[in-house]
Order: C-alpha cells, then structure tokens, then sequence
C-alpha cells in the first residue's frame, strides 16, 4: 500500500501547533518499504547463465583453492631441481643443506673436530683446541709484528701470541659466566628418526669452565711449543 509521509490537511501539521507536536508527527509516520521477490524462472536463468549448481555469484570450483595435499605435491614437483634446500627439509632450523656441507667428507671431517667430539671431556677438548691455535698464531706475530726485522722477532712474536691467548681466555670466561649462568642441565635431544642424542657437556656452566681452562693450558703450551722450533729448526738459525 501506498503511504503519503506528507499531509498538509493533518492536524498536526497546522501552523499553531507545529512546534510542540514534531515528536508526535515522527512517531506516527512509517515508511513501507516493499519486499522485492524473485521468480523461480529468474532463479533458474541466473543458474543456467552462471552454471548449475551455482546461485548468484559464487565462485566456480575450478578457482577455488587447492586442497592442503595438492599445494605439496606441487611444491615437491617444483623442488626436485633444487641444490640448496633447509636442513632435513625444515625451514625452521635456519640451516642449509649444500652439495659442499652435505658431503660426506664434509660432514665427516666437522663431526671428527674436537668442538663437537661430544664422548670426550670438555678439559681435553680444550687443550686440544688451544695446542693448535697457540701454535699457528704466533707465525703472523713473528713475520709481520713491529720487531720482525729486528734479532727479537721471535721472542716478540711468541709473547705477544701468548698475550692473545690471554685475552682469549678472558673472552671465553665472560661468555661462559653470560651464557650458562644458570644451573639447569642440559636437555637431551632427539633425531627424525626417535634415536636419543646425548646432551653435550661442554654446554654447561662447569663443562664450559674446564674447556676455557684447557684452552689456556693447551695455547700457552702451543706458544712455548713454537718458540722452541724457533730456536732449534735449521730454517730460524
């Protein structure tokens, strides 16, 4: 039905009682608002135009989104020519896996360093490591230090490899006191594969302690260990 908002013949409406019954005249007025239907014939148009089984405009199957299996078996089919992938296929590690790191004389070069010969004592992987950089750094202070010309160059060169090894030290000291302040034990951890892997004992406040003392030991005794080729070796006389 229609309805006329507007009657200048209402009452309410007169010029006398305009300002005092605005409220009643909002409150009396309703607006119809008619109900739009659709006929089954449009209905069945709109879906023969857009496709059965589609109402109103939805969108087709073939641009929905892939199911969960078919997005990775295309992700396998476009990395199979891949060289860098993540370590163990985890993208999380935030490792990667090289043909150069993946090698297996790679891999079994860096797991027979001392650093990461888990089954031996901090102590001794200390010595081991300070041996060899107490022995190889005093060269660079020998053939380039300030005295390298002069007849002290080897004993200059072998105090200040020994300096170094010093401040080393101190540098490993404070590391381990930052790092492995708390008494917790270390976590063991686990492979793909469920095997238990051992925790190692240099990640700990004392297995970090001994190691920063076999460190010392193992490069002074490296130093002097040069030193003494210095003075004996046919190619230093």
């Amino acid at each position: 039905p229609k309805t006329h908002l507007f009657n200048l013949n209402h009452p309410y409406l007169h010029l006398a009682n305009l300002s005092g019954k605005m409220a009643a005249i909002s409150s009396s007025f309703t607006v119809a608002r008619p109900i739009k239907t659709v006929s089954k014939a449009k209905v069945a148009a709109r879906s023969s135009f857009l496709g059965s089984g589609i109402n109103g405009l939805g969108v087709s199957a073939k641009f929905q989104r892939a199911t969960p299996a078919a997005r990775l078996a295309v992700r396998a089919d476009a990395d199979d020519g891949q060289v860098v992938t993540p370590m163990n296929g985890d993208p999380f590690i935030g490792m990667l896996e090289t043909p150069v790191t993946s090698a297996p004389i790679v891999t079994g070069f860096l797991s027979r360093l001392p650093a990461y010969r888990t089954a031996e004592s901090p102590l001794s992987r200390g010595v081991e490591i300070g041996l060899t950089h107490g022995f190889f750094v005093t060269g660079p202070f020998i053939k380039l230090g300030p005295l390298r010309a002069s007849e002290f160059a080897d004993a200059a060169g072998c105090l200040s490899a020994a300096g170094l090894v010093v401040i080393l030290t101190t540098c490993l000291t404070i590391y381990g006191a930052s790092t492995f302040e708390s008494d917790e034990t270390a976590m063991g951890t686990r492979t793909l594969t469920g095997r238990q892997v051992s925790p190692d004992p240099l990640q700990t406040a004392d297995g970090w302690s001994n190691f920063t003392a076999g460190w010392l030991v193992g490069g002074l005794g490296g130093v002097a260990w040069a030193y003494l080729l210095t003075q004996t070796l046919p190619y230093y006389s």
